[in-house]
């Protein structure tokens, strides 16, 4: 995935500024596309793939985090930022809340170098198990999540598809048909010493659970899965965070962000 392929939405009524923040993103390498209003906004999100929104709170029709509620389910994988002239606490809970981005019209530097950093790169999630109706589950909730998931139902297509691809985050099953999850985990870190890999049993023990420690492998009951998503939430922004780096040194210097008239506010 490059930049150029990816589109960026961007909402708000002062039209000059849409204007203006539009041309600058485009010279960071993005593809903008820009609405007035909530309205329009879903209308843009239903024919083309957002990849971000960014959203101003005050809109003719809406809130803008009434607007980031609708955008989501619409499509659950799209990132969103909420940025405003008129913040207060209680709408960066709420955007805290709904997973989005939140910046002060008056911190344009803080907002750029969020956008700079954004990750464009996919993060892949390679799930292991031999029981398909729960490796689908799995699969579905990564997805909507915004995040690509690998199936392999042994340990053998695992290790396969990860000699093929670049795997952020392997989730393994202990008991699979051709080996234990253990001897993945270890045949992965292999192949890349980097992944970080999860072994989710429903057969744990006090001594399966040292030996994740030795390969310095996060492990997890099926019976405590939200802990387990907690995990996964927290590893993805560590991924995001590292994978943004990438996004710096080829996005340009923060110092060209654009100044937005300090005693202008909507």
């Amino acid at each position: 995935m490059t930049k150029e392929n990816l589109n960026i939405l961007l909402v708000d009524d002062d039209e000059k500024f849409l204007f203006s923040l539009a041309e600058r993103i485009k010279l960071k390498g993005f593809s903008t596309l820009t609405a007035t209003d909530g309205r329009k906004a879903l209308d843009i999100a239903k024919n083309n793939k957002i990849y971000l929104a960014i959203i101003d709170q005050r809109l003719p029709d809406t809130e803008g985090v009434s607007l980031v509620a609708e955008l989501k389910k619409q499509d659950a994988s799209v990132k969103t930022v909420l940025l405003t002239a008129h913040g207060d606490d209680k709408i960066e809970s709420a955007s805290k809340a709904l997973d989005t981005a939140y910046f002060e019209k008056d911190n344009m530097g803080g907002f750029w170098e969020f956008l700079m950093r954004f990750p464009i790169d996919t993060i892949n999630i390679l799930l292991v198990d031999d029981d398909e109706t729960f490796l689908k589950s799995m699969a579905e909730r990564v997805r909507l999540k915004g995040y690509s998931p690998i199936l392999a139902t042994t340990g053998s297509e695992a290790v396969s598809a990860a000699a093929g691809k670049k795997i952020h985050v392997a989730v393994v099953d202990q008991r699979l048909p051709d080996m234990e999850g253990l001897d993945v985990v270890s045949k992965l870190k292999k192949l890349d010493e980097d992944v970080q890999t999860v072994l989710l049993t429903a057969y744990g023990d006090d001594k399966l659970k040292e030996a994740s420690a030795a390969l310095e492998a996060g492990y997890f009951d099926k019976a405590d899965m939200n802990s387990f998503w907690g995990f996964i939430k927290n590893a993805m922004r560590k991924f995001e965070t590292t994978m943004a780096a990438v996004g710096m040194a080829h996005g340009g210097d923060i110092k060209d962000a654009m100044e937005i008239d300090p005693n202008k506010k909507k």
